[in-house]
């Protein structure tokens, strides 16, 4: 499937209809109000904010399973949940919000055997029934020795939130307490979809067939939305092997015209739930009027991904690299979070403006370097955080680390 119309959008701070940058006052001056949340059970010296509420949006940075106070780690992985949700309630309590203002969810886990024994606990936290979108994987490596890792994105005003529904049969059953999409405001938050065929529950050999059938199951879902692929502005793509990184991208390519994708961050990961290859997860948008690309002049527009896509207020920046700054985390994590920062100078933005950052590194042994730059880049306004060991090998080996970004203006 294919959009009809190919335009390419250059985007400068004039286009965005931003003023130009006013010189440094005292602190940032914010257009979305925000509010940096720090709960008192959480131990001071962080580097990044625990919850960033900015409007109605509030975001929450990956919680793992230490008590806050003792640092101890329960043992096993219904334990460990407890702790990573009761964690995450802190931040939705400072922001007067509950577990059921939770609209989307990625669930980190270091062995997807954990899958069942964390489902049955994360499960009992939403009492309205009404499910989060919700996407489950399997890292090499979580912070702290850690079994799981828990990301969220919560809504305040409650009569705004809403479950998408497909007709049945349109896409797969649900493997867990989730949602297939979920409405907060005039954002959309889709569950991670796999290569399952919804009638039959097969799954295609190759992964191409996957791919497929995961962007179809999508389409579905998108649609009964009211919307289309257009809508997208944030993707994530999860797949296994290496050498399967050009298969899946020969056929999600098919599904956007040449400079017309969204923001992107893929991934190769250890595992995905059940027998799957290839899991996706997408943010959308019913703003239309709102919503462009960034794309730096002297870019080439891709079928794949753009530097960045705008939302209103909200900008998506794709997950940037830099092996070829150095043999070293901290050259390369650097030159990623520089590269970020001339994305956010087009929109007229700058890294106070970064609100939720996802950090993905090929060695979890760097993240007290990668933390110390961090904290050097964002010595206030800290955005929230999420830190994970990924996959980086075959003609990724020498990527070191990958950052993604939120910033609001």
């Amino acid at each position: 499937m294919k959009l009809h119309s190919i335009v390419i959008v250059v985007l400068t701070a004039l286009a965005l209809g931003c003023a130009p940058e006013a010189p440094e006052a005292e602190g940032p001056s914010f257009k979305v109000e925000r509010k940096f949340i720090y709960p008192q059970e959480f131990p001071p010296g962080k580097p990044y904010s625990p919850g960033v509420l900015v409007g109605e949006t509030l975001y929450i940075a990956g919680q793992v399973s230490l008590d806050p106070q003792t640092r101890e780690q329960p043992s096993t992985i219904e334990e460990q949940t407890h702790m990573a949700m009761k964690n995450m309630g802190y931040v939705l309590r400072d922001a007067d919000m509950d577990y059921d203002n939770v609209v989307t969810c990625h669930v980190q886990l270091d062995d997807m055997d954990d899958y069942q024994g964390m489902n049955k606990v994360y499960g009992s936290y939403y009492t309205s029934g009404r499910y989060p979108a919700r996407t489950t994987l399997e890292f090499p490596a979580l912070p702290s020795d850690s079994r799981l890792e828990i990301t969220c994105i919560a809504y305040g005003d409650k009569s705004k939130i809403e479950v998408v529904r497909p007709e049945e049969g349109k896409t797969p059953a649900a493997m867990g307490p989730y949602s297939p999409a979920v409405w907060a405001g005039d954002t959309l938050y889709l569950s991670g979809q796999g290569g399952r065929n919804p009638q039959t529950n097969e799954i295609d050999p190759t992964i191409e067939g996957q791919t497929k059938q995961t962007l179809d199951t999508v389409g579905e879902i998108l649609k009964a939305a009211g919307l289309d692929y257009e809508n997208t502005v944030m993707v994530n793509p999860y797949y296994l092997g290496p050498e399967n990184y050009g298969k899946l991208n020969s056929v999600y390519s098919e599904y956007f015209d040449l400079g017309r994708p969204s923001a992107r961050a893929s991934f190769c990961l250890s595992r995905l739930p059940g027998t799957i290859s290839v899991e996706i997860t997408f943010i959308a948008t019913r703003n239309m009027r709102k919503k462009g690309r960034v794309y730096p002049h002297g870019r080439r527009p891709s079928h794949t991904a753009v530097p960045a896509t705008i939302d209103g207020n909200t900008m998506y920046l794709s997950a940037k690299s830099a092996p070829g700054a150095g043999d070293d985390i901290e050259s390369q994590f650097r030159a990623s979070i520089e590269s970020r920062l001339r994305i956010l100078k087009i929109a007229g933005m700058g890294l106070e403006n970064v609100v939720s950052t996802n950090v993905y590194l090929k060695n979890l042994d760097d993240m007290p370097k990668m933390t110390e730059i961090f904290r050097e880049y964002f010595p206030s306004n800290q955005p929230v955080r999420t830190t994970v060991q990924v996959m980086q090998e075959g003609p990724r080996e020498k990527v070191l680390e990958e950052i993604s970004m939120i910033a609001v203006r």
